[in-house]
């Protein structure tokens, strides 16, 4: 083990793409080429847990190769778990460039005159490109799978395989829901351009796949009404049942939680909607009641709307986000914004959170409101089924054990990653 990481460390600090080859076997499994144009570890986001999630009990079953993007030496430490995902690994150096600076501004400038959409300009590469075409010249693939639409650029010249897009979100929807809540002329003119692209680029990438997954029978079904695609299958979400465990003495605290990545448009915006509108609701009849907001990379607007506050702790990134719902009393998902499915939701059910979402928070979810989700759409609403919750304590636990009960029986990873092997086999049967 030792070995492969020195050797895996020392890849990503040269500019030629070498191979990790972690399986010391060669068997006749169906065999996967797998594009992540981000590197999946840490898995502190809900995409990259969903996709290694996935590809752990996958790679039991068939054998698979993965290009990612490394940047050295962040992810240097990480790299000695890659084998829990594959057989080889393919790493590509590269840098993220810095947000919320000039030069990041300058950019967004610039790209805003493609005909892409400029999530889809950022996920390119062309270095991950030729590592793709590379690898696939070199060796025989059943099947070549791209991990979210917004690395699609890096198939562009991929031919001769079947292909599989792994859709984790409807960004079209997403890119929709940022024009309908523009408030200013500038915004409005943006996102109109950028959700024109979105459009066309989704549309065009789910019908060239050979097969599209999605992640929620709803974003199926909009992703085959709004681009009349053909090959589109929903999958269920997962949840590490073992990991995210439930805790019936656990001590809970007057207090509300969110998780997920902050800088993330629609998580950002879910938590300013949520402090500006309906925390004054709760603090009013509840005035001791805290609010606690983890995920990495909190927004520069976020921080400024919470600084002082000694009722609000954002904590930025945190190795184990299990501690912070533990304490908390309810689970809180206030999202205006989005599609997919909310691995957030799955993971504090799991360890029997009672919760209160919108619909569009738990959108594509199938939860029962006041069995195992409690969902308001207006301010007055969340807060009250919010305080509800604090107020009773015996409501809060049966709602809490009703939710971990129902997501044990249907929501396990090995269960997810058997259906999603299925629609890998249909997928490469089409060339």
């Amino acid at each position: 083990m030792d070995n492969m990481k020195n050797a895996a460390t020392a890849v990503v600090g040269i500019d030629a793409v070498e191979n990790m080859d972690l399986s010391g076997n060669g068997d006749s499994k169906m065999k996967i080429l797998f594009l992540s144009q981000r590197f999946l570890f840490p898995m502190d986001t809900g995409g990259k847990i969903r996709t290694g999630k996935i590809l752990e009990q996958l790679s039991k079953k068939a054998s698979i190769t993965i290009i990612s993007n490394v940047e050295s030496p962040k992810d240097d430490k990480y790299l000695g778990e890659v084998h829990r995902l594959c057989d080889k690994f393919i790493p590509v150096p590269w840098k993220e460039m810095e947000r919320y600076n000039l030069k990041f501004y300058m950019k967004i400038a610039a790209q805003s005159f493609s005909r892409y959409p400029i999530s889809v300009l950022n996920d390119y590469s062309g270095e991950l490109e030729q590592a793709v075409l590379k690898e696939l010249a070199a060796e025989k693939y059943d099947l070549a799978i791209c991990d979210f639409l917004q690395s699609t650029l890096n198939f562009r010249n991929v031919k001769n395989i079947p292909q599989l897009l792994f859709q984790h979100n409807v960004e079209s929807t997403i890119t929709e829901r940022h024009l309908s809540n523009s408030k200013d002329p500038v915004s409005k003119v943006f996102w109109g351009l950028q959700h024109k692209r979105m459009m066309r680029h989704e549309g065009e990438m789910c019908r060239n796949f050979d097969l599209t997954i999605a992640v929620s029978e709803k974003d199926k079904e909009r992703i085959e009404e709004m681009f009349h695609a053909d090959e589109v299958y929903g999958i269920p979400t997962g949840v590490d049942t073992d990991y995210f465990y439930y805790k019936e003495d656990a001590r809970e605290k007057q207090q509300l939680v969110f998780t997920g990545s902050m800088d993330w448009l629609p998580n950002e915006d879910a938590m300013i909607y949520f402090i500006e509108k309906i925390f004054p609701l709760i603090k009013k009849d509840a005035p001791n009641t805290n609010l606690v907001i983890v995920g990495r990379r909190p927004t520069p607007a976020l921080q400024k709307l919470t600084d002082g506050r000694k009722d609000i702790e954002i904590t930025g990134w945190v190795e184990d986000t299990r501690p912070y719902m533990e304490e908390s009393a309810v689970f809180i998902v206030p999202i205006r914004i989005g599609g997919g499915t909310r691995m957030k939701i799955y993971e504090a059910l799991s360890m029997g959170k009672a919760m209160v979402s919108t619909s569009i928070g738990a959108e594509g979810l199938p939860l029962k409101h006041n069995e195992q989700i409690m969902f308001a759409d207006d301010e007055t609403t969340f807060a009250e089924h919010v305080l509800t919750l604090l107020r009773d304590d015996r409501l809060r636990k049966k709602m809490g054990a009703t939710a971990r009960q129902y997501v044990y029986e249907n929501f396990r990873w090995e269960k997810v990653a058997d259906v999603f092997l299925e629609l890998c086999q249909k997928a490469a049967s089409k060339k």
